[in-house]
């Protein structure tokens, strides 16, 4: 956010729903000016400007410069190690370095970096490599465009998320390794963060629409009773529910321990704390079902927490309803 106290909107277009938080006030004391949600599920691509500009009509935003974000499988993040070099040689040698990592023509791509730690001992960089296509990018900021917006970030949903996560852990132990998992519609975002950084950033392609499918399969019902079911299950059908969640679990939770897996090994140390955000942290079971698979109960967060809502005029019923939904967008506000 800036830090002159000017207003900045974060916008988080989901495959369920848009998400939009603006905030105002000092960088240190952010309050919650507006806040917004809405359902797009179903909806065609070409409505989706409507549905933006309606809800941030509806949310009272008033601020027209915007952070958005993108993620999915046209998505690379990598972090590399490099040989020590100034600023200029590693400009000229991310292209070439690139090029490993991206499955896509890279003139296709827009690519960007960050150093991220200097080695002295070992004269090595240690460098944060993100690369999109851009027909994505393209697609995203023409849409948020046709809302009536301006776009001043593209983010990382996943880097949007840690940014929310430090802002509501502002001393993290230095010594620990968190994991955020933001369990979507489409996706779920992983960061593994430690000493106030990211050190690893997927995104998963499993989350909440799996779920869905999976008790609309078991009940023999249509999508959107299957949604109704898996957020509130009656008492006769809870363990059916979680079952049917557990099994479509599978894959995502593979992919979780492998995750860690990897980290643990160019770390030299597993994961201390998880903590869970997005749609499906509110799911039936969710919680049971991810300490059986990880072996401890991971901790539900509210990326609204670090925000004042005092004298906002927010709803703040509405904000606690959604409140785990908004860490894409919360971070996104915070730049």
């Amino acid at each position: 956010m800036k830090k002159d106290g000017g207003a900045r909107v974060g916008i988080d277009i989901g495959s369920c729903a848009i998400k939009v938080v603006q905030l105002s006030g000092l960088a240190d004391k952010p309050e919650l000016a507006a806040i917004g949600h809405k359902n797009i599920t179903g909806m065609s691509a070409s409505a989706l400007p409507d549905a933006l500009k309606l809800l941030a009509d509806e949310s009272r935003v008033t601020c027209k410069d915007a952070c958005i974000s993108i993620s999915g499988p046209s998505v690379i993040v990598r972090f590399i190690t490099l040989p020590k070099m100034d600023d200029a040689a590693l400009k000229s040698a991310i292209r070439f370095e690139a090029e490993k990592f991206i499955p896509y023509n890279i003139n296709d791509c827009i690519v960007d970096f960050q150093t991220l730690r200097k080695d002295d001992k070992e004269n090595k960089l240690n460098v944060l490599l993100v690369a999109a296509k851009k027909d994505l990018i393209q697609e995203r900021i023409k849409l948020v465009e046709k809302a009536g917006f301006s776009i001043s970030v593209v983010d990382i949903d996943s880097f949007a998320i840690a940014n929310a996560f430090l802002s509501n852990h502002r001393k993290p132990d230095p010594d620990k390794s968190y994991a955020v998992l933001n369990i979507g519609g489409s996706f779920t975002n992983l960061g593994i963060l430690k000493a106030g950084s990211i050190f690893f950033a997927r995104d998963i392609s499993a989350g909440g629409n799996d779920f869905t499918s999976a008790i609309a399969k078991k009940f023999g019902i249509d999508q959107k009773a299957a949604e109704d079911l898996k957020l509130r299950p009656p008492e006769d059908k809870k363990d059916e529910v979680t079952d049917c969640i557990r099994n479509a679990f599978n894959d995502l939770s593979d992919e979780i321990k492998m995750s860690f897996g990897y980290y643990e090994n160019q770390a030299g140390k597993g994961i201390d704390e998880v903590y869970l955000s997005g749609g499906g942290a509110s799911l039936f079971g969710v919680e049971q079902i991810l300490e059986e698979c990880l072996g401890s109960k991971p901790i539900v967060w509210d990326p609204l927490e670090f925000f004042s809502v005092a004298s906002s005029g927010v709803d703040k019923k509405f904000a606690d309803k959604f409140k785990g939904s908004f860490a894409v967008a919360a971070g996104l506000a915070l730049r």
